[in-house]
């Protein structure tokens, strides 16, 4: 039997194989990189919508769009989120109205070319470029306002 040097001896006391100690020891070599730094983890953002006149909420999820809309069952069209549920203002509601969606950390709305404009504060979105959101925006499609809040 082969006498084993103290490196070995230690190893073999703790379990441990003189290979993966050496592995996990063994210094790098000049220019030879170390592991890659995986980038920090985004923490999952989560966007919340309140509907003022009905209460109701809808929650974004940052790997999801939200299209907001009027659903149109003659065209097949139903929108993430249907807004003909919310009573008589729902008819200023283009049937593919506006889009939330998350990128580079934060939530965006855009309007998709409606007819009664998206409303950010207040003030009317040029169709086709994204707005950022904050928490505590007010947002309107056509005459339906509805709260966000950002988590």
């Amino acid at each position: 039997m082969s006498e084993l040097n103290p490196l070995e001896l230690e190893s073999a006391k703790e379990g441990v194989s003189p290979e993966v100690e050496r592995w996990q020891t063994a210094p790098l070599a000049e220019g030879e990189a170390g592991l890659e730094e995986l980038p920090p983890a985004t923490p999952a953002a989560l966007l919340r919508l309140r509907i003022a006149h009905t209460g109701r909420r809808i929650e974004v999820r940052s790997h999801q769009t939200c299209e907001i809309g009027r659903s149109d069952p003659s065209l097949g069209l139903v929108p993430d989120l249907d807004l003909s549920q919310e009573g008589p203002e729902a008819i200023w509601v283009s049937r593919r109205h506006a889009r939330i969606f998350y990128h580079d950390g934060h939530f965006y709305i855009e309007d998709l070319g409606s007819t009664n404009g998206t409303y950010l504060n207040n003030k009317r979105l040029v169709s086709g470029l994204p707005y950022a959101l904050q928490d505590g925006d007010e947002l309107r499609f056509g005459r339906i306002i509805a709260h966000v809040h950002i988590e």
